[in-house]
C-alpha cells in the first residue's frame, strides 16, 4: 500500500520546543516501515487557527485527488489531522484508509459503523474543544469592548495604536472619510459617486483594496465613527477619539433610509427551510388550503418536475420516521462510552503539553524585556529601539497570557459531549413525538440537513456523526405517498 503522512502541531510555541513534529515523524514512519506501506509524501502544519485551510492540509487533498494509487493517510490521532468538521467531510469524499497510529485504529468505508460513530464523536470533540478555546479569547475581547477600546483591527480611517492598544484616527485618511459623510448628508451625492471619489483620493480598505459602492454604504454606516462601537452585537460607548459628530451621522443615516419601507414578512411555517424537491432541487414551501390544511409542494413552475403535494401531518411522520432510524442498541453506547473516557485522557495530556510550552515562552518574553531593560539604561541600545522591541514582546506576552488564560479555563467535557450525543440520538424519536411543530423543526435542523421529497418519499441526509448511525439502512419510507397525480383540494 501506498500512502501520505500528515503531523501538525497546534502553536508556534511547540514548534519552537521541537518536541511535536519529529516525534509524529518518526512515530509515523516507523509504523508505514513495520506493515510495509510505501511513503509517497509527508505534509506538515505548524499552524492555530481552526478554520479549514491549513497550507499544508490543503496541499495534501490536491495531492491525493491526482494519486488514485495512494491508498491511506498515516497520522498519530484523530485531534491531529482534523480541525473541524469542513476537514472531515473533504476526506470522508476520498476513498482512502485513515490510520490513527497513536489511537491504534485504522478507518476504511467499510468499518464497522460503531467505529465510524466514534471516530466521529473525537472529532465533534477536537472541534468542541477548539471553540472552547475560542470562546475564551472572546471573553478578553468583550471586556476590552466593556472598557471603551476596539478590540480589533481598525477600522478604514483609524489605525491600531500598539503602545496604548486602541485605535486612533488616520492622519492620511481620518479627513477623507469625514469628507464622505459631510458630502452624502447634502443628499446630492450618490454612493456610486462616493466610491469614485473614494478611488481617486486614495482611500483604500485595511487589506489595500479600492474602496466600491457597498463599502462606502458599510462606512457610513458605522456608529465607531462618532465614537461608538458595536461589538458582538451590543453597542459600546468608545474611548477613541471621533471622527465626525452624532449629528451629521444621523444625518446620514436619515438620508441612506430616505423613502424605504419595511418588506412584509410571509407565514412561516414548521418545515419551512427543512426540506427540497427531489426532482428539481427547489425549496419545498407551503400553502393554506380550504383554511386549515398546510400542504408543501415544489416552489418551481408547478407540473414541471412533476414532484407531488405531501401534508404537513404526512411530512411530519416521515420525519419521524428518519430520527428512528439513528438509534443504537445500550450496549454499543457502552462501548462507546469507554472509548471516550480513553480519548479524554489524550486530550487532558495534550493540555499538559500547550501549557508547558506556553509558560516556556512567557518566560523567555519577560527575561527578554528585562535585558532589554538593563541594556537601554546602560546605554548598549538606544531608547526607540527598546521602545519598539518592548513593545512588539509585550503584544507577544499578552497572546501568550490570553492562551494560557483560554487552556486553563476552557471545557475539558470530552467525555460529556460524546454522552450528550449519544443521549440526543437514542432519544431523538420519542422526544420528536411529544413536540409540536416548531420545536419539531428545531430538533430537525440539529440532525438533518438539505433532505429532499421525491414523489411521496423522503430521502434524509444527516449531519455528522448522526450520518454514521443512519449508514447502511436503505431509508425509503413510504407513508404518506400519495398518487402522482393527486393534488390538494381547492
Amino acid at each position: 500500500m501506498k500512502c501520505v503522512i500528515y503531523a501538525r502541531v497546534s502553536s508556534k510555541e511547540q514548534e519552537r520546543e521541537g518536541f511535536s513534529i519529529p516525534a509524529q515523524i518518526k512515530l509515523l514512519k516507523r509504523y508505514a516501515s513495520d506493515n510495509r506501506i510505501r511513503i509517497l509524501e509527508e505534509f506538515q502544519d505548524v499552524e492555530t487557527a481552526k478554520q479549514a485551510g491549513r497550507a499544508q492540509f490543503g496541499k495534501m487533498l490536491a495531492f491525493l485527488k491526482k494519486q488514485p494509487d495512494c491508498g491511506a493517510i498515516l497520522v498519530e490521532k484523530t485531534d491531529r489531522l482534523y480541525r473541524n468538521i469542513k476537514d472531515w467531510v473533504a476526506l470522508d469524499e476520498l476513498d482512502l484508509e485513515l490510520h490513527f497510529v497513536k489511537e491504534g485504529q485504522v478507518l476504511t468505508k467499510d468499518s464497522r459503523s460503531t467505529d465510524k460513530f466514534m471516530h466521529g464523536i473525537r472529532v465533534l470533540m477536537a472541534k468542541n474543544y477548539c471553540d472552547n478555546l475560542s470562546e475564551e479569547v472572546k471573553k478578553g475581547l468583550s471586556e476590552k469592548a466593556a472598557q471603551g477600546k476596539w478590540p480589533h483591527r481598525a477600522p478604514v480611517g483609524y489605525v491600531n495604536d500598539k503602545v496604548n492598544h486602541t485605535i486612533v484616527p488616520d492622519p492620511k485618511k481620518a479627513n477623507l472619510i469625514k469628507e464622505l459623510f459631510s458630502k452624502y448628508a447634502t443628499g446630492n451625492w450618490s454612493l456610486e459617486q462616493l466610491a469614485a471619489l473614494a478611488k481617486t483620493s486614495g482611500l483604500f480598505s485595511r487589506n489595500s483594496q479600492v474602496i466600491n459602492k457597498a463599502g462606502i454604504h458599510r462606512v457610513l454606516k458605522n456608529p465607531i465613527y462618532y465614537g461608538e462601537f458595536i461589538w458582538k452585537g451590543k453597542r459600546y460607548s468608545g474611548s477613541h477619539e471621533a471622527i465626525i459628530g452624532k449629528r451629521l451621522f444621523n444625518d446620514v443615516q436619515a438620508v441612506l433610509s430616505g423613502g424605504r419601507t419595511p418588506t412584509p414578512s410571509s407565514n412561516s411555517f414548521a418545515f419551512s427551510g427543512l426540506v427540497k424537491c427531489g426532482l428539481c432541487g427547489c425549496a419545498m414551501t407551503a400553502e393554506i388550503k380550504k383554511g386549515k390544511y398546510v400542504y408543501y409542494h415544489c416552489t418551481g413552475y408547478r407540473g414541471k418536475c412533476g414532484n407531488t403535494y405531501v401534508r404537513q401531518e404526512a411530512l411530519d411522520e416521515l420525519f419521524a420516521d428518519a430520527l428512528a432510524q439513528i438509534r443504537i442498541g445500550t450496549d454499543v453506547v457502552e462501548d462507546i462510552k469507554s472509548a471516550l473516557k480513553s480519548s479524554k485522557k489524550d486530550q487532558l495530556a495534550h493540555r499538559e503539553q500547550s501549557t508547558k510550552a506556553l509558560r516556556g515562552r512567557q518566560t523567555r518574553l519577560q527575561k527578554l524585556i528585562d535585558n532589554a531593560y538593563e541594556d537601554k539604561l546602560d546605554g548598549s541600545i538606544t531608547t526607540d529601539l527598546w521602545t519598539r522591541k518592548s513593545t512588539e514582546w509585550q503584544d507577544e506576552l499578552i497572546t501568550v497570557r490570553q492562551e494560557l488564560a483560554a487552556l486553563e479555563h476552557a471545557s475539558l467535557s470530552y467525555f460529556e459531549t460524546g454522552v450528550r450525543i449519544l443521549e440526543l440520538a437514542n432519544s431523538a424519536y420519542d422526544s420528536y413525538l411529544g413536540r409540536d411543530a416548531t420545536d419539531k423543526a428545531q430538533l430537525l435542523r440539529k440532525i438533518l440537513s438539505n433532505s429532499t421529497f421525491t414523489r411521496g418519499t423522503l430521502y434524509p441526509t444527516y449531519k455528522k456523526p448522526f450520518d454514521i448511525l443512519a449508514e447502511g439502512a436503505s431509508f425509503k419510507s413510504k407513508r404518506g405517498r400519495r398518487d402522482s397525480n393527486s393534488r390538494p383540494p381547492a
